[in-house]
């Protein structure tokens, strides 16, 4: 086993007791011509023990023959060693090899034998540390944190390691010291990962960055890991999708900031950004069932990710331009490393069930057969129907393979993972397989460094259903009545003599909601998204002099997506003739990126510059299309393309090109310091992006600039007599921006079945680009030796130049017409406080992290707003972003990003429920619109907790979400079918109190339920909510347990959505409909939210 200088130089007086059980082990070897290292090798596949040298000191490279018959171990050690000034010594397995003889046997002079472990405040073996007596040679602690040294008693000992508080103890005694280091984040300096994929000192940084270790993305995994953030960063709202496993995530930093445009952060994977693949579930009622099938980042393996940094200030993704406008999430992956081969293994198995349901009554039936609502007299017997029942228990099973070695010029990582998993929904299921190979290559010594990667993704899911009403089996169960049968649905087709083959089995009918049998819907209405993704990764690193180097970088990310629907004969006319439908749809993601960068880091006595220069380019497009769609015409249920019906005006044979964008940057950075305590940023960003082609800013492009000041007091005072062990102030202005969608500043038509739809767009040739504006202050405070950490962000930002699409009139030529305009103004405060703590064996780390923000429209259309055909002032008071029956998002000065807008009932003068005197009833107000609230929270909290005892690990994380509203179409239709709790409650009391008085409660709900999706008024809810987001409690195994097999086992129990402390809505609120911006705080049927309880594996060999 060979291993390093840092590791192993000082490995010294050690117990030859050992040597006699070694003399016992039969190895017979017999080789010829074989390195001292193949020799070594085979010794340690032959028996339990490993060997421990410095590979500078043992020329292991020597040539030997040796043909031993004893099969003891030290005799061929003394064969091969012959003529050599190499000794070797035991302890249990391990065998040192040195080249200086140790006297362990000698305890003269007084002195003893002094064993001894070291370990880390988390419990877990220190290996390497250098241990260190007065006026003698040293040794360093093995490979599960042992040392022996001889000592005198009285002497003192010292203990080092890098990035460790030293620790001297006085020897009293024989007895084993038991010594646990702190880690000195001072020497560490907290390198992180930043803008460009430059590693910056923490303490020179004039912006907020948090950062999170692979361990806190794979504790409880999921197969979009970017949900691991939720709880853990300040700062950040995410939001996942109702398609369950593998939909997208959306993920907003600091607030929406965009009105129009896309307000989720960028992701930089090694210093590159990753172009999105996103694709936005459709915002209405008829949902179709593909939407939001992942996005760019959620195929990515967490298990290849070293490390995770989030910035969530314009500051810090300055250096992006218009991608980074909302925040990036950096992640760095892992490399080769040297030493001999090594394979990590982990599996991940989670069993998934439903979180959060709304609740049902069971005691009310029908009226009379064949009615589907349930306002029937009171049951005699209360039916077993549960709509829960139809769910099955899905499962997540993720396997993960990786292996790594390397010399020191040359290092090579590969890694293998699967994700299989069904959903709670038969037939729901997703399955994705990642291969990564990375090598790193130290062409000239010191001085030039090859990195290629490439990675190949394969990913599939199946009916993804996330809310609405088309092809969704939740609507027909959640509105069942109670008093009928449900079994005998199950069978869901029946054979049709008069066709020949089976149909569906379904005697309600549509209902007006898209409404069929759900079995049939589960397994007759396939649709399948298949994905075929290339990675191509290289940079070059030139390290010129000490002080510069310059580096390449390229990404080639082409995917292939092949979408197929099969809608089965019999099916809702409103998906299929009766023959059947069939679609399917290629579309093809091309993306190249490319940069370079000469970086300058100069110290000049007690000042230092720090730069960086570079320019970069983009080239992407988006979605080459190719396919066909239509009803079948001949044959039931034949799924081909010549089978589908040529001559129906549905039917569309798919083509065309796909979105083709470019952009070149160039960009530039300067740090200067000061005594390591004060530092000045400043940044330059200039883009040429292909949307502003054919306008004023197409040769000039647009800038901007960023500057920051942070000084680090500590560095510069000495408050060593003060609890403050570290201290950071820091402040930063920046501008960033958003460039419009592709197309607006050129004359383009829309091109459907091969005719032109629609007038054309007017060209936007006088579009500005959209530009933020922030500012941030903080500080970094840790008190009494770093126990306790407060990192605290005040910021404030104006995005300004929306940009605004207005409807032209027929007349003019255009359809519509674009201009700049609108302010969006955002504050608010992120904090993180951290807290450390040894009670007595066991180690606790506690991390608390809060959340505030605040969005105000400033402006919709200013008074230079013009419409550029009649140059007529534009007034706008408000805009209608989305409407889907009584629920409405809008957007007006003085609101908010996220208002929504809800109706309820007629009222009279005096503002009392006006109801009808003549037969009871109420009703509904079509004419005014009731601001309800926001979608977004006020404030989110995360309580993050870890545990340590020996082997024992346990760790939990509450999360909080407090403010913001939410409304539930599904409750209503449930209130006004009468399947809902709530419904049968009221017929218990004698009707719904309105006025003082009690309503029908049918006359009542068939009102306020009615509709699309009832009146939302009466079904707003707090979206607050608290909850026990993620729970594990693991061990690992003690690896002479193994003897040598493996290591690092480590067997834990996970959890996630375990459990919620409060929450007033009958869904779960986190759940988005939609990742865009719009659609939010809504709920139309939508898949429950998920539980997930089950066990992870992991170990080493």
């Amino acid at each position: 086993m060979r291993i390093s200088l840092v590791l192993l130089f000082a490995v010294v007086l050690q117990l030859s007791a050992e040597n006699g059980y070694a003399q016992k082990i039969g190895v017979v070897i017999s080789m010829s011509n074989a390195s001292i290292e193949q020799v070594l090798n085979k010794i340690e596949e032959s028996s339990d023990y490993v060997f421990l040298y410095n590979d500078k000191t043992i020329q292991t490279n020597r040539i030997v023959s040796v043909s031993n018959k004893s099969g003891k171990i030290l005799d061929i050690l003394d064969d091969i060693f012959r003529g050599t000034n190499v000794t070797y010594t035991m302890v249990d397995k391990q065998i040192i090899l040195s080249t200086q003889k140790l006297n362990v046997a000698d305890q003269s002079d007084n002195k003893i034998l002094l064993k001894g472990i070291v370990k880390d405040a988390g419990g877990e073996p220190l290996i390497g540390v250098n241990v260190k007596a007065q006026g003698a040679s040293g040794t360093i602690t093995d490979i599960d944190g042992n040392f022996i040294i001889q000592v005198k008693i009285g002497e003192s000992i010292e203990f080092s390691y890098v990035g460790y508080m030293p620790q001297t103890v006085k020897v009293t005694g024989n007895q084993p010291l038991n010594i646990i280091l702190q880690e000195d984040n001072k020497v560490l300096s907290e390198v992180v990962v930043t803008a460009l994929g430059i590693k910056r000192e923490a303490k020179a940084l004039t912006y907020n960055v948090q950062e999170l270790k692979s361990d806190a993305i794979t504790g409880v995994k999921d197969a979009s890991f970017v949900t691991s953030l939720q709880g853990k960063i300040a700062g950040v709202t995410i939001n996942q999708s109702a398609n369950g496993i593998g939909g997208s995530t959306r993920v907003v930093m600091r607030g929406t900031k965009s009105l129009f445009g896309d307000n989720n952060a960028l992701y930089v994977v090694d210093g590159i950004p990753l172009s999105s693949m996103r694709s936005e579930q459709p915002m209405g009622s008829f949902e179709v069932p593909d939407g939001g099938d992942s996005d760019g980042i959620s195929s990515l393996n967490p298990d290849d990710i070293e490390t995770m940094s989030v910035l969530t200030g314009a500051a810090a993704a300055a250096l992006y331009g218009a991608a980074g406008a909302n925040g990036v999430v950096l992640i760095t992956t892992k490399k080769g490393t040297e030493g001999k081969l090594s394979v990590s293994y982990s599996n991940d198995t989670q069993f998934l069930m439903p979180f959060v349901m709304p609740k049902f009554q069971n005691t009310y039936g029908r009226k009379k057969e064949g009615v589907f609502e349930s306002w029937g007299n009171k049951l005699a017997t209360p039916s077993s129907y549960d709509p829960q029942d139809f769910f099955q228990t899905g499962f997540t099973e993720t396997n993960s393979l990786s292996v790594t070695s390397g010399t020191d010029r040359n290092q090579t990582y590969f890694s293998a993972s699967s994700i299989n998993a069904a959903g709670i929904i038969p037939n729901n299921k997703y399955n994705r397989y990642n291969f990564t190979l990375r090598n790193t290559t130290e062409l000239i010594k010191d001085r030039l460094t090859l990195d290629m990667s490439a990675s190949y993704i394969i990913q599939n899911n199946q009916n993804m259903i996330s809310q609405g009403q088309a092809h969704n089996p939740l609507v027909p169960l959640y509105l069942f009545p109670p008093s009928d049968d449900i079994e005998k649905y199950k069978t869901y087709e029946h054979y049709n003599a008069e066709r020949n083959f089976n149909t569906q089995f379904w005697p309600y009918g549509n209902k007006n909601l898209a409404m069929q049998n759900p079995w049939w819907i589960v397994n007759r209405e396939f649709f399948n998204n298949n994905k075929q993704r290339y990675m191509f990764t290289g940079s070059l690193n030139w390290k010129i002099t000490s002080w510069m180097r310059a580096t390449g970088r390229l990404r080639v990310d082409n995917s292939e997506d092949t979408y197929t629907r099969k809608i089965s004969a019999s099916s809702d006319k409103l998906f299929a003739s009766d023959y059947g439908n069939y679609q399917k749809m290629r579309t093809q993601y091309k993306n190249f990126y490319a940069d370079a960068i000469l970086n300058i880091d100069k110290k000049f006595g007690i000042w230092g510059v720090n730069a960086n220069i570079g320019g970069s380019v983009t080239d992407e497009i988006m979605g080459d299309v190719t396919g066909f769609e239509g009803n079948l015409v001949t044959v039931p249920n034949l799924f081909t393309v010549e089978n589908i019906d040529r001559n129906d005006a549905e039917t569309n044979m798919l083509g065309g090109t796909g979105v083709h964008y470019n952009s070149q940057s160039a960009f530039a950075t300067v740090q200067f310091s000061y005594k390591s305590a004060l530092f000045l940023d400043v940044t330059g960003r200039n883009d040429w992006a292909s949307t502003f082609a054919f306008t004023s800013n197409e040769k000039k492009g647009y800038f901007y600039p960023s500057v920051g000041l942070s000084f680090v007091p500590t560095e510069i005072f000495d408050l060593s007599k003060t609890p403050i062990s570290f201290m950071k102030l820091r402040a930063s202005y920046s501008e960033v921006g958003n460039a419009p969608k592709p197309y607006v500043s050129s004359l383009s038509y829309k091109i459907i079945r091969g005719k032109i739809e629609d007038l054309p767009s007017l060209p936007a040739t006088g579009l500005k680009p959209e530009r933020t504006k922030a500012f941030e202050v903080g500080a970094n405070i840790r008190l009494f030796k770093d126990k306790i950490n407060l990192d605290v962000t005040y910021y404030s930002s104006n995005t300004y130049n929306q940009f605004f699409t207005l409807d032209a009139a027929p007349s003019t030529g255009y359809k519509e017409y674009h201009v700049n305009s609108g302010k969006v103004k955002n504050w608010g405060v992120e904090a993180m406080l951290g807290y450390k703590e040894k009670l007595g064996q066991v180690n606790w780390n506690s991390t608390l992290t809060f959340t505030m923000n605040r969005n105000k429209i400033k402006e919709l259309l200013s008074e230079s707003a013009r419409n550029p055909i009649t140059n007529e002032r534009v007034i706008l008071p408000y805009m209608d972003i989305v409407t889907m029956g009584t629920y409405k998002q809008r957007i007006e000065e003085g609101g908010s990003i996220g208002d929504i807008y809800v109706q309820g009932l007629k009222t009279d003068h005096q503002g009392y429920i006006y109801v009808n005197p003549q037969d009871g009833s109420v009703q509904a107000d079509s004419e005014n619109w009731i601001k309800a609230g926001n979608s977004a929270p006020k404030y989110n909290f995360g309580w993050n907790n870890t545990f340590s005892y020996k082997g024992f690990s346990l760790g939990f994380l509450i999360d909080a979400r407090l403010g913001g509203i939410c409304v539930s179409a599904t409750q209503a239709l449930m209130d006004r079918f009468g399947t809902s709790q709530a419904s049968a409650d009221a017929r218990d009391n004698g009707g719904v109190m309105v006025n003082g008085g009690k309503v029908n409660t049918e006359k009542y709900y068939s009102v306020v339920g009615g509709g699309t999706t009832g009146l939302l008024a009466f079904y707003t809810y707090s979206a607050t909510n608290v909850r026990l987001r993620e729970a594990t409690l693991g061990y690992t195994f003690p690896d002479q347990w193994f003897r040598g097999a493996v290591k690092n086992v480590k067997l834990s129990l996970i959890g996630k959505n375990l459990f919620m402390f409060y929450h007033k809505a009958p869904f779960d609120p986190e759940l988005a409909s939609s990742t865009g911006t719009y659609y939010q705080g809504i709920d139309f049927f939508m898949q429950p939210s998920l539980r997930n309880v089950g066990f992870s594996l992991k170990f080493q060999f």
